[in-house]
């Protein structure tokens, strides 16, 4: 279609608008889809339905968008032919010459990434297209890249901001239907799984409130992980900007870490971790405009209390961390393939985030400082497991934590030959620079490790800033500890 000659004007303008007519088509085609797709995950749950959610995600409804752009820019092309034709025939009067019509730069549809890509290969898909095609990408197929590492984080997040509403949209239908079908059925979901799925939904349309909520807070920040396919939300949030700042953290939090319930909280704590860990950057180098940014990541089905103690994704189980590995792994290497110069990366692990955070460093992730931290065991007993680019490991654990001292996951990593320890107690910290002395607070338990002022967050932002000779050091070693002291020979 490089060409028509002498073609009826009228006949091109007519067949271009049954083109896009048809393009729309598709659209609604492919957004029935989706809804439909949020419907069986509010009452389904399994690997078949993973197995289900990804062709859909990766294989139909690009091949729809696809088939959509494809009409749309047929139907472009048409119309430039057409308003050609009409101004060369103003110009010989009324003769049409043959000539050639460019495709406008916009109408082409842009080629969907791959199917099965690493972050690298994202990343090179994302950084070839022109700053033109990336916006028609954000713009028109926002779910081809709010989820996929690798891909630049502003421009993630433009696309999940998108995607709210959209998912809001199929939520709401959803939940309209389940409560019809509740309302006309004599035994309520005695006999169905309605009652089950209409409480998905609507925790589901809770973590999308929470979202809005954080997003909605003074500061800057970053959507770069919006995931309604399995039975809770997963959602990851940044303050600051992960393709810029100097020093990114990202924050894997464990038992009853959820979006509903959790995200807002998490974010103001990381707030205050990215204020002190600018503070102490910027104290070590004044000339310097410290950027730091933190993630917090839930982006996995963390264990909850309840009947999730004694199911597959019990607390008890490394079954729900293998599985956030798997997924925490290709967001952490998105981070340096989506960015253009190096970047200083801390992971922070809690609890049974620990755990999760452990397993993951068993691959190459670019991350080059970890800090565990009540950690009930990071998933070895033997230090050099961990793949980190030349970093270090420390660890931080309370007074009166008993879940710092199980060893349950791996031997209680207080005794972790080459682990560097970092303290949790009141402390009092003289600037080696100004002599300005400062005092910060204990936190005692397994919760609070992350409030303000505390030696332990001060700690934590030193890391995160890359001067960590700057810690405070307590070997962190109580009661506990000699109890849980491994047996040599006992482990491997």
């Amino acid at each position: 279609m490089s060409e028509l000659l002498g073609a009826n004007v009228g006949v091109l303008d007519q067949v271009a608008e049954s083109l896009s007519t048809d393009a729309r088509r598709m659209q609604d085609i492919r957004t029935l889809a989706q809804r439909a797709m949020f419907e069986l995950q509010a009452g389904w749950n399994g690997p078949d339905l993973l197995h289900l959610t990804h062709q859909w995600e990766w294989q139909a409804s690009p091949q729809l968008a696809a088939a959509s752009g494809l009409l749309d820019s047929c139907a472009a092309r048409l119309r430039a032919q057409s308003a050609a034709q009409r101004e060369a025939s103003g110009r010989d009067g009324g003769g049409s010459a043959p000539f050639p019509v460019a495709t406008p730069a916009l109408a082409r549809i842009p080629v969907p990434p791959a199917l099965h890509g690493s972050p690298g290969d994202n990343a090179t898909w994302w950084q070839s297209l022109s700053p033109l095609r990336q916006q028609q990408v954000i713009e028109q197929h926002p779910d081809w890249i709010g989820n996929r590492d690798g891909v630049a984080f502003t421009a993630r997040d433009q696309a999940n901001r998108s995607l709210l509403e959209v998912n809001r949209s199929g939520l709401a239908d959803s939940q309209k239907r389940l409560e019809a079908d509740l309302a006309d059925n004599w035994f309520g979901g005695a006999f169905t799984n309605d009652d089950a799925a209409l409480d998905h939904v609507k925790d589901k349309l809770a973590a999308l409130a929470e979202i809005d909520t954080t997003l909605a807070k003074a500061g800057d920040r970053q959507l770069l992980l919006l995931d309604l396919s399995a039975e809770r939300a997963q959602a990851a949030i940044a303050r600051g900007n992960v393709d810029t700042a100097d020093d990114v953290a990202v924050f894997v939090p464990g038992l009853s870490a959820n979006v509903t319930d959790a995200l807002t909280v998490y974010d103001d704590t990381m707030g205050q971790l990215q204020q002190r860990s600018e503070l102490e950057a910027e104290r070590v180098n004044p000339t310097r405009q410290a950027a730091v940014a933190v993630v917090t990541w839930i982006g996995y089905q963390a264990p909850q209390l309840g009947w999730d103690l004694l199911g597959d994704n019990s607390v008890a189980d490394d079954h729900a961390a293998r599985n956030g590995a798997a997924l925490l792994v290709p967001f952490l290497q998105g981070i340096g393939a989506a960015r253009h110069h190096d970047v200083h990366l801390t992971l922070l692990g809690h609890s049974y985030g620990s755990t999760l955070a452990g397993l993951a460093l068993r691959q190459n992730t670019g991350v080059d400082d970890v800090v565990f931290f009540g950690s009930p065991g990071i998933g070895t007993s033997h230090l050099p497991d961990l793949l980190l680019d030349g970093g270090h490991v420390y660890y931080i654990e309370a007074r009166q934590d008993a879940v710092g001292d199980l060893g349950y996951f791996g031997i209680d990593p207080s005794h972790l030959a080459g682990i560097e320890h970092a303290s949790a107690k009141a402390s009092t910290v003289v600037d080696p620079v100004t002599g300005e002395v400062r005092d910060f607070k204990e936190v005692i338990g397994h919760s609070s490790y992350l409030g303000d002022d505390s030696t332990s967050q001060y700690n934590m932002s030193v890391v995160v800033a890359g001067v960590p000779d700057r810690r405070v050091y307590d070997n962190g070693e109580g009661f506990g500890d000699i109890l849980s002291w491994p047996v040599p020979g006992t482990y491997r």
